[in-house]
């Protein structure tokens, strides 16, 4: 078994065991993001430490998910407890580079789509706990989206680019207009840019189709909790979550589901600009 590469066709297990431990790495730099960005901290300084004892991690001691393991979960100089985020984080982002690379293959949109998909886990996990989308995180991904758009082998940079500024164009209405209706904060400017970054990887489609997959993912959440009798009046639930779930939805079925319905309305199979 084999997988195409700029470099020709390379052995797959070699390839993806490689992909990895690369992501495991990226996984480690979201633990990092996960902690410092809602702390206001900045990524460089201080390096890795024990959150107990303040002793610097040994690079030995930081090798993803392996060093946890081998450490028992345990600070090698405190012995305080190490929590399993850690590799977890490690373990679903090695499993997510490889997705990414089987999915849009050995290559520049591969790299890029494993990003984003660590990245929007290190969105879940800052926005449940904080409600926070920083920009920190979802610039950086518009800026790959769009290089890669210019450059590679992703969208057509005018797609990439409508599908920005739609994205972006959507959520600020929103935002200001939930303002106006409900004399209160909505929605917030991570949200907005978060609707730039999604439509520079998917096109102008696609992030309207990810608003309404997001939107009935919640309801679906509300009913459910309705169901099992739980008290959701009055109590919110930051919209980040279902937004990175809608996403990768998008990603992988949503141009099956724009082509279905376009079909059903008896209209052409695409809509372009």
């Amino acid at each position: 078994m084999t997988i195409l590469s700029p470099w020709g066709e390379l052995p797959a297990v070699p390839v993806y065991l490689v992909v990895a431990f690369l992501g495991a790495c990226f996984g480690s730099f979201a633990n990092v993001l996960i902690y410092r960005l809602p702390a206001e901290v900045s990524l460089i300084k201080p390096p890795s430490r024990c959150p107990h004892c303040e002793k610097d991690i040994a690079w030995y001691d930081n090798i993803p998910v392996v060093s946890w393991l081998m450490l028992r979960a345990k600070c090698r100089h405190c012995k305080a407890p190490i929590s399993i985020q850690y590799p977890l984080i490690e373990a679903v982002s090695a499993g997510l580079a490889v997705l990414a690379v089987w999915k849009f293959g050995l290559s520049y949109s591969g790299m890029a789509h494993g990003l984003l998909f660590i990245g929007l886990l290190s969105l879940i996990i800052i926005d449940l706990r904080h409600w926070l989308l920083p920009f920190a995180i979802t610039i950086p991904l518009t800026v790959i989206a769009l290089i890669g758009s210019a450059f590679f082998d992703m969208l057509p940079l005018k797609v990439s680019l409508i599908g920005a500024g739609v994205g972006f164009g959507v959520f600020l209405l929103l935002m200001l207009g939930g303002q106006w209706i409900l004399k209160k904060e909505a929605m917030g400017g991570g949200d907005v840019v978060f609707g730039a970054m999604a439509g520079s990887f998917v096109g102008w489609q696609l992030v309207l189709l990810m608003m309404f997959v997001a939107s009935a993912l919640g309801t679906l959440l509300a009913l459910f909790l309705l169901l099992l009798r739980k008290d959701v009046v009055g109590r919110s639930i930051p919209f980040g979550p279902f937004l990175a779930i809608a996403l990768v939805i998008c990603l992988f079925w949503g141009h099956y589901a724009i082509e279905w319905y376009i079909g059903f309305l008896g209209g052409p199979q695409a809509l372009t600009f």
